[in-house]
């Protein structure tokens, strides 16, 4: 397991720090809890328009299957589905 870096306090010993003095600490600080390239985003793949289509197209017929607007929501999942198929 690696180690545990430690973190300088931004204070002096006097309790002034001057704004070169306390930007060094933060940046030591920072470097050393995520790294000298900093936190990254988390990347996630974007789903396909074939995909938001289908997924759109199963939830309308969930819905027909309750009873919710049943031709109409089954008709626009078949419009649907022929469009990501057409894709």
């Amino acid at each position: 397991m690696g180690e545990i870096p430690i973190i300088e306090d931004l204070t002096s010993p006097s309790g002034k720090m001057s704004k070169r003095a306390r930007k060094a600490v933060q940046e030591r600080n920072r470097v050393a809890l995520f790294g000298p390239n900093g936190l990254q985003k988390p990347s996630y793949q974007q789903p396909t328009e074939k995909e938001t289509l289908l997924r759109r197209a199963a939830e309308l017929r969930e819905l027909a299957n309750r009873g919710m607007k049943p031709r109409a929501y089954k008709k626009e999942a078949d419009r649907l589905e022929a469009m990501a198929k057409d894709l």
